[in-house]
């Protein structure tokens, strides 16, 4: 049995905070129609977690990299305004500007070419799922629930085999994004600019995983595998079954990535 020591911060930092925070937003603008309701909703269920999960380790000026993730989530939102003019431009400079600061404090152990590489290899992975998913007729409650699939995956991944930190930001991210997919059709839609800011902040925490924790890139290929798979799926699509589609192509490779995990978990004689 797990023990309740270890568990209940868990479910409280991971699921209830977040769930909560992000369910409150969405309910004091419960009769807006504006863009960026549900962006915030997921921007402010991830900081509350980081701020329970974390509080205790931060410092500013930063010492360590997660300390930047404020700034991260601050970068983030101008998903809602790069929405507005659903351009190229837009959402690949922000996407170098998050990959950055995820991959900047490594700078002195990976060198500058190294690092350089990261952060266009970020930038580029995260610009691609953000268009592909934005540019799918089929968009809102699905994408929100595909990225919180793939997120929760992820988060999963993590706590197995890499971060038990990471997992629970990844985690809390996946549900802030499930609260969201919870929102009626007509209100509060999850549009372009909640699928440029979960992309971004979920690309900024697998460059974590990967560069700091050492997390395999095979996984983080995968997941953003399935991100792009699925949008492929419901373009395939029509009506309906388009969600479902883009639903159950994402979570293979998730369930992939678990597996893998799991079996690098026994390798390294875990339990």
């Amino acid at each position: 049995m797990p023990d309740p020591s270890f568990l209940l911060p868990l479910l409280l930092q991971s699921l209830l905070i977040p769930a909560a925070i992000s369910a409150m937003i969405l309910l004091l603008f419960s009769a807006s129609h504006r863009v960026w309701p549900a962006p915030l909703a997921v921007a402010a269920g991830l900081l509350a977690s980081y701020v329970a999960t974390f509080h205790a380790q931060w410092s500013f000026p930063p010492h360590q990299a997660l300390d930047w993730l404020p700034l991260i989530l601050v970068l983030a939102l101008g998903a809602i305004a790069a929405a507005r003019s659903d351009g190229l431009a837009p959402r690949l400079l922000l996407a170098l500007l998050v990959a950055a600061v995820a991959a900047m404090p490594a700078l002195g152990s990976n060198g500058t070419a190294r690092t350089v590489l990261l952060v266009f290899a970020v930038a580029v992975l995260i610009t691609a799922v953000w268009s592909s998913l934005t540019a799918v007729k089929v968009r809102g409650q699905a994408a929100s629930l595909i990225l919180a699939i793939v997120a929760g995956g992820a988060g999963l991944a993590l706590m197995i085999d890499a971060s038990q930190l990471l997992g629970q930001l990844c985690g809390a991210l996946g549900v802030a994004l499930f609260v969201c997919a919870l929102q009626k059709r007509g209100r509060l839609q999850f549009g372009p600019a909640g699928i440029g800011l979960a992309t971004l902040i979920l690309g900024a925490l697998l460059a974590y995983a990967h560069i700091y924790a050492g997390f395999g890139l095979l996984m983080v290929l995968l997941l953003a595998g399935a991100l792009l798979a699925a949008s492929l799926a419901m373009r395939q699509a029509s009506g309906p079954r388009a969600s479902i589609a883009g639903i159950a192509v994402a979570a293979l490779p998730v369930i992939a990535v678990i597996g893998l995990a799991v079996k690098a978990m026994q390798d390294s004689g875990g339990y």
